[in-house]
C-alpha cells in the first residue's frame, strides 16, 4: 500500500512541477497562468495533450518542440522530477495526516518561488504575500486544535510566530549591515519575506536552515568565483533557492541534525 501511494504522490508531483512551469515562466512576465493554454514559447504553437505529459513527453520528444524543433529547457522535467520526489518525501514523512497538507503547500511553493529567483532575481509579491495570508490561516488552525504549524516540530502557534520574526527578522538585519558595508542593496526585500514564510512552518529552526542556505551559498559562490572571477564578481546571485534548499533539507531532517549537534557538542 505505501509504494502505491507514492507512486500516487509521485505523478501527482509531477502534474504539478508541470504547472509550476508554467507559473515559473508566466508571473514574472505578468501574464495570466490560466490562459492560453500551454505553448511553445519559440514558436508559439500549442502543445497537445500528449505532448504535455510529466517528464515522459520530454522524453518521447528528445527534448525537442514537435513543431520547431527547437530544445525545451532541461528546467521543465527538472521541476517536474523534483517536484515530484518532493511529494513522495513529504507523503513518507507525514503520512496521511492534516500536517501533509500544510507540508506539501509550503515545499511547493518553495520550488516555484526558488525558480522564479533563479531566472529572474525577483521573488514575486502577488505569489508571496498570498503564502504567507494562506499560511498565518494554517497558524489559526492550530490554535482552533487542528494541528498543522509549526510542520517540523508540532510546538505550537507560538513557535510559529517566533520563526516568522525570527525568519525575516534576522534577514533584514543583515541586508541592512551589508548594505551598509558593501553600501549598495545585498539583498532583496523578497529574501526577507521568503525567510519569514519559512519561518512559520519551521519555528525557530529557521536558524538552521538559514545556516544551511548560507553554507550552501557560500559554496556555490566560492565555486563560481574559481571558474569565472571577472563575471561572478559583478552578478548577483540569487539567495532564494538557497533559502528554499535549507528549509527543505531543515524541514526533513533537521531534527536529526540538531540532535547531533547537541551530541558531538555535549549537550544532548
Amino acid at each position: 500500500m505505501s509504494l502505491f501511494y507514492e507512486g500516487l504522490f509521485f505523478i501527482a508531483g509531477t502534474i504539478a512541477g508541470s504547472f509550476l512551469n508554467v507559473c515559473i515562466y508566466r508571473i514574472p512576465r505578468g501574464k495570466s497562468i490560466l490562459s492560453p493554454s500551454s505553448h511553445c514559447p519559440a514558436c508559439g504553437h500549442k502543445i497537445r495533450p500528449i505532448d504535455n505529459i510529466p517528464l515522459l513527453s520530454y522524453i518521447l520528444l528528445k527534448g525537442k518542440c514537435r513543431s520547431c524543433k527547437k530544445k525545451i529547457s532541461l528546467r521543465y522535467p527538472l521541476v517536474e522530477l523534483i517536484t515530484g520526489l518532493l511529494w513522495v518525501q513529504l507523503y513518507n514523512h507525514f503520512g496521511l495526516t492534516f500536517q501533509l497538507i500544510p507540508g506539501l503547500f509550503f515545499v511547493t511553493l518553495l520550488v516555484v518561488l526558488a525558480a522564479i529567483d533563479y531566472d529572474t532575481n525577483l521573488i514575486p509579491n502577488k505569489i508571496m504575500l498570498p503564502a504567507i495570508a494562506i499560511s498565518f490561516i494554517f497558524t489559526v488552525l492550530y490554535v482552533l486544535k487542528i494541528k498543522s504549524v509549526p510542520i517540523i516540530a508540532n510546538a505550537g502557534v507560538g513557535w510559529s510566530v517566533a520563526g516568522f520574526f525570527i525568519g525575516g527578522g534576522l534577514l533584514y538585519l543583515i541586508a541592512i549591515i551589508a548594505s551598509a558595508v558593501f553600501r549598495k542593496d545585498a539583498m532583496g526585500g523578497g529574501d526577507i519575506k521568503l525567510a519569514a514564510f519559512a519561518g512559520l512552518y519551521l519555528g525557530g529552526y529557521i536558524l538552521l536552515a538559514l545556516f544551511i542556505g548560507f553554507f550552501l551559498g557560500a559554496i556555490v559562490g566560492i565555486i563560481l568565483i574559481a571558474k569565472d572571477k571577472s563575471k561572478s564578481m559583478s552578478k548577483t546571485m540569487p539567495f532564494g533557492p538557497f533559502i528554499a534548499a535549507g528549509s527543505i533539507i531543515t524541514l526533513f531532517f533537521g531534527l536529526q541534525l540538531w540532535s547531533k549537534y547537541l551530541a558531538l557538542a555535549g549537550l544532548s
